[in-house]
């Protein structure tokens, strides 16, 4: 069985956000700024397996090309890929004319297959990125969130369970995360919005408790939303940690993320 890399988008921004910018198709696996005066691309990112490589920036301009080392890797069937947006960091009095900087996202992802199922997952790290000419480097993370997961459950194991359960023989849970601009507010970094929904299908399903034996009707045969674990968290900069913090506590969602 095949499982889809599913890798979820940030909201689309209005056209008066500045703050996140939706990278464009450049030159093959190139990601690029709008205006093409930067592109990313990591190199055999594809798939699980492939040597390491680092991220590398082009000014097409240019023609400069900078292999920069990425902290992550490609071992025990992990995947890497670029997150296709930048979030622009708001320049201070003291910057030199010609710094930019940007916040990355790294989506390091991983596979589980098990009998009778299994799944897969992604987690967004945020990197801070200078792509000024005089220091061109990645810098520290700043986060690290769940960012999505699929999940498929085996449920059927004879042919009543079959007829029971209307032939929906497995329980799938699926996590789907964003990551958004805040609300403007004076700061080191900018204020992000994150996001999630999880659902499960069929909807009467939880994981935690054996469902195989349920009399399903037409009506269960949908993907349901699960209040608890879709829920919208602001993340402020926090200098003291060097990292994005939630305003509160997000809850417990392993049910849907854990394969």
């Amino acid at each position: 069985m095949i499982w889809p890399l599913l890798i979820a988008a940030v909201q689309p921004a209005t056209a008066a956000d500045s703050t996140v910018i939706a990278l464009v198709a450049g030159e093959g696996e190139r990601q690029c700024l709008p205006d093409r005066s930067l592109c990313l691309d990591l190199p055999g990112s594809a798939a699980a397996g492939d040597a390491d490589g680092g991220l590398v920036l082009t000014g097409p301009a240019s023609g400069d090309a900078k292999d920069l080392p990425l902290p992550f890797s490609r071992d025990d069937g992990q995947s890497i890929g670029l997150w296709p947006y930048l979030v622009a960091v708001p320049s201070h009095g003291d910057a030199p004319a010609d710094a930019r900087q940007y916040l990355m996202g790294v989506v390091v992802s991983y596979t589980a297959m098990y009998s009778g199922g299994g799944g897969n997952g992604s987690r967004l790290h945020l990197l801070r990125l200078d792509t000024s000419p005089s220091n061109t480097r990645i810098g520290d993370e700043v986060l690290d969130v769940v960012w999505d997961s699929s999940l498929m459950i085996r449920a059927c194991f004879s042919e009543q369970d079959m007829k029971d359960r209307r032939e929906a023989c497995h329980d799938d849970y699926n996590f789907t995360g964003s990551l958004s601009a805040g609300p403007v507010e004076a700061g080191e970094l900018p204020v992000l919005t994150y996001g999630a929904v999880a659902t499960a299908y069929p909807r009467t399903s939880r994981r935690s408790q054996d469902n195989s034996g349920q009399r399903l009707k037409a009506a269960d045969l949908v993907h349901a939303k699960d209040p608890e674990c879709s829920y919208e968290r602001m993340l402020r900069y926090n200098p003291a940690t060097s990292r994005y913090e939630m305003d509160r506590p997000a809850p417990d969602c392993s049910d849907y993320t854990t394969p």
